[in-house]
């Protein structure tokens, strides 16, 4: 269940399936761009495609953060580096499309907040439209509206699984038993760093994640959905 990519940041919801390897416009100036169609996709999720370009960006941004904390990425890591990206991109398009199903909303008001708070696009601490318009088109490579169309996908990815979470808490009894078993089977040395309370968080992120696989599964078995693969390994590697 642990993939690479959980193996190089700390989420809980970073989850796999063995299947895997639309919102508005709020009004912040994408209207001066026009928008492209979506040949080149690597994979599509209903009538959701997730372009090459999108892809290839994230795994770069990712494989460049790897090498700021001195990994050597190769061109065999920045393979799996792509497939594990976009197998999370292909979680989040799901868990979004669960939390439509669920009636979860992302208002425009929310959207914005996000957007404006987002130290990319601020200068001296505050939101900047131009500066917005400037990064969104040079470092993700998207007009406003296909950037926006993302994020609110995302955050409505991430308040779907925030419930999940939630849900997944675990009984009292459930977290003694494990707290002891952990404590005699612990080296004597780490006995002072275990607390029943960061036993009872490993227990409800196990939880969490097997519940957000289990959808996910429900709704492969549904959702048509289609992988390129040829298109992810052919892409540049750096």
């Amino acid at each position: 269940m642990i993939s690479f990519l959980r193996r190089h940041q700390k989420s809980i919801f970073v989850a796999t399936i063995s299947v895997f390897l639309s919102g508005s416009f709020v009004g912040l100036g994408g209207f001066y761009f026009t928008s492209r169609d979506n040949d080149g996709a690597v994979a599509r999720i209903g009538d959701s495609k997730i372009p090459a370009q999108r892809l290839l960006l994230r795994a770069n941004q990712y494989a460049d953060a790897l090498r700021q904390k001195g990994t050597e990425v190769d061109d065999a890591m920045m393979s799996r580096l792509k497939r594990e990206m976009l197998n999370d991109m292909m979680i989040e398009e799901m868990m979004a499309l669960k939390a439509d199903e669920l009636g979860l909303k992302v208002t425009n008001d929310e959207l914005s907040r996000d957007i404006r708070a987002t130290p990319a696009f601020q200068r001296d601490g505050q939101f900047d439209q131009d500066v917005y318009f400037r990064q969104v088109r040079t470092i993700f490579r998207e007009n406003p509206q296909e950037y926006e169309r993302s994020r609110r996908k995302a955050i409505k990815s991430g308040r779907l699984k925030q419930l999940i979470y939630r849900v997944a808490k675990v009984p009292a009894s459930e977290v003694d038993a494990a707290y002891a078993q952990v404590l005699k089977t612990a080296p004597k040395k780490d006995l002072a760093k275990i607390t029943k309370q960061a036993v009872a968080q490993n227990l409800q992120q196990q939880r969490a994640v097997e519940l957000i696989n289990h959808c996910l599964k429900q709704l492969s078995a549904r959702v048509e959905h289609q992988i390129w693969f040829e298109r992810v390994d052919s892409g540049a590697n750096s």
